[in-house]
Order: structure tokens, then C-alpha cells, then sequence
């Protein structure tokens, strides 16, 4: 790249922004939103851009993301845990499990810096696991890659899979949204600041992102607030976790990354195969059907495996509750396991 003013540089990076995630909408791309701007900002960085974010930024997007998490824990959860707890459990541990044991191997063949491999492998909370990387020695750049690699491939999938047991593909039924109100929105910020300060000042791993989780999740579950957020909310805080990832990649990462993706690919199959393996005593032990099973055990993004299972047959409450629990189950699954590795 020319050397260009920070300004102009900034106005190249919106733009691009701007274009990349119309884009990606438009062709139905899972996390658009997130993928658009990590896309410019690549784009960007290889060409030698020299602007970046303040770390103030990256601590509310994740302050943000943490809050928008907590909004989908509601008091729904809590029946189908009290009626389905065991299956749930036993499918939450293997699922974890199998991340845990791809994730090591990974680590273990020696092809992504130290740490990486396990953040790249947990499944779902892709912007949380992009976000969380650099603050626990892992490089967030391939974390990124893997994250949306694999959740191509688990949407893909899941659409054929939804083909073959229903006979037709599934096409995605638009839900109107309500917008967010005034307060809700204003009590989702105030959780997400109070929270991610919290979580900060008492060192809590990641506090900055489980803080709000833990604080908002309680208030939303118990009925005492209302948490919700415009979808440019949300954008706000994707757009800045994918700049500050994005912006991180220069060119000579670039050959690294490719050569890296066969590895990918097979990680993620690997993830697959295991998780059918969830489905199967899902199906076992609960009685619910092939498609639901294998929905909530997917592990793909909670928005993208939502998407599938609202235009097919499959029990979309229960889904979202497994969904839900092993966003917040990777979460703290993987600070705690990376910071004891560590240790070791």
C-alpha cells in the first residue's frame, strides 16, 4: 500500500466495511456482520495499513458481546434443563470433550502458534473465542479462520442433512423481529459496562465478557430487567472485534494460514463426527427426533444453527436451549482450561 494518511486510511477501511458485509448479507453468509469488517480490515492490513484500535475498544466489544449473550438466557432454559438435565449434561460433555481432544491434537501437530488450536476448535461464541485469543497467548487471526471455516461447514452441512431427513431443502422463515426498546436497550449497555467492570476489577478470567454474561443472565432469567439491542448495536461491537483482528494480518501470515487450511478442514469434520455422536444420545435418552438431535449438537454459531432449524421440522426451543448452555459452556470451558494450561 501507498503510504496514505490515517484519515484516508480509515475512510478506505469503512468503505470497504461497508461493501464486504452487504456482500456477505446478500449472498447469506453466517456473520456477516462480523466477517465484512474482518474482511476489510485484512484486506487493509496486508496492504500495510498502519492505523489501529485502542484497546478501550476491544474491552466494550467484548463488554458489548457479553451482554448480548446473557439477552438469549431466559427463563425457558431453566424448564428444559429441569426436564432434560442428564441428557443435557452428558451431551454438553462430549461435545466439549470432543473440542478438548481435536484442539490438543491440533496443538500437538505444531502448526498454529501455542494455544491457538484450542480457542479455533471450541464450538460456537466465534466473535468471544476471536476476542478473548490474544489476551491468552493464542493468535486470533488463525482463531478467526478456523471459527468461520468451520461455520460454513456446519451450516452447509446441516441444510443437507435437513434435506435428506425432511426431502427438501429448508428455506429460512422470516421472523419479524420487535425492535429493541429505549430501556431495554439502555439496561443491556448498563450490564454490559457494569458487568465488564466487574469482571475486570475482581480478575475474573475474561472478565470483561463473563462478567456481563454472569451479571445480565441472572437479571434476564429472573425477570428483573428486560435486556435487548438494535441489530446496529450488535454490529457496533462485531465491527470492532473484526477490525481489531482484522488489522492484525500482514502479508507473510498469509502463506502460513493457507497451507493451514487442510488442517482446518479435518479438525472440523473431526468436531462433526463427534458430535453425532451427542446427537445419538440425545436421541437415546430423550426420545427426540434425528433432525433435533443433530441441530443442537451442530457446532456451528447459535444465529446460523437458529436459521436452519426455524425452516425445518425440529424442536427449535430445545434446540436453542443446547445452544444456548454450550455458548456459555465454551465460554468458560475454554478460559479455564487455557489458563491451567498454561500453568502447566
Amino acid at each position: 500500500m501507498m503510504p496514505l494518511s490515517n484519515p484516508l486510511q480509515w475512510c478506505l477501511l469503512v468503505g470497504a466495511t461497508l461493501l464486504f458485509t452487504a456482500l456477505f448479507m446478500v449472498a447469506g453468509l453466517p456473520g456477516a456482520t462480523l466477517l465484512g469488517p474482518m474482511a476489510a480490515a485484512i484486506l487493509l492490513g496486508v496492504r500495510g495499513a498502519s492505523i489501529e484500535l485502542p484497546k478501550r475498544f476491544s474491552w466494550l466489544a467484548q463488554a458489548l458481546t457479553g451482554g448480548v449473550v446473557a439477552r438469549s438466557m431466559d427463563v425457558t432454559i431453566l424448564h428444559d434443563v429441569a426436564l432434560h438435565w442428564f441428557p443435557m449434561l452428558m451431551a454438553l460433555s462430549t461435545m466439549l470433550a470432543g473440542a478438548v481432544l481435536v484442539g490438543w491434537l491440533l496443538e500437538r501437530s505444531g502448526r498454529f502458534p501455542g494455544g491457538t488450536a484450542l480457542w479455533g476448535t471450541m464450538p460456537g461464541a466465534a466473535p468471544a473465542m476471536i476476542a478473548m485469543a490474544g489476551d491468552f497467548g493464542g493468535d486470533p487471526r488463525f482463531v478467526a479462520v478456523m471459527q468461520y471455516l468451520r461455520v460454513i461447514v456446519v451450516v452447509v452441512l446441516a441444510s443437507l442433512v435437513c434435506h435428506f431427513l425432511l426431502g427438501s431443502v429448508p428455506v429460512p422463515i422470516a421472523v419479524p423481529a420487535p425492535s429493541a426498546s429505549v430501556a431495554s436497550t439502555l439496561a443491556l449497555v448498563a450490564v454490559a459496562l457494569a458487568g465488564g467492570w466487574a469482571g475486570t476489577v475482581t480478575r475474573l478470567p475474561a472478565g470483561a465478557l463473563l462478567g456481563p454474561i454472569l451479571l445480565g443472565g441472572t437479571l434476564n432469567m429472573t425477570g428483573l430487567v428486560v435486556l435487548d439491542s438494535p441489530s446496529w448495536l450488535i454490529a457496533v461491537a462485531f465491527t470492532i472485534i473484526g477490525w481489531t483482528t482484522g488489522l492484525r494480518f500482514r502479508r507473510e501470515l498469509l502463506c502460513d494460514l493457507v497451507a493451514s487450511v487442510p488442517l482446518m478442514l479435518l479438525s472440523t469434520f473431526g468436531l462433526v463426527a463427534m458430535s453425532l455422536g451427542s446427537a445419538w444420545l440425545l436421541v437415546t435418552l430423550t426420545g427426540k427426533d434425528p433432525l433435533t438431535a443433530y441441530l443442537a449438537t451442530s457446532p456451528g454459531g447459535l444465529d446460523s444453527v437458529t436459521v436452519v432449524a426455524l425452516g425445518s421440522a425440529a424442536d427449535v426451543p430445545f434446540i436453542l436451549t443446547l445452544q444456548t448452555l454450550r455458548l456459555f459452556g465454551t465460554i468458560l470451558m475454554s478460559v479455564l482450561l487455557v489458563r491451567f494450561l498454561r500453568r502447566r
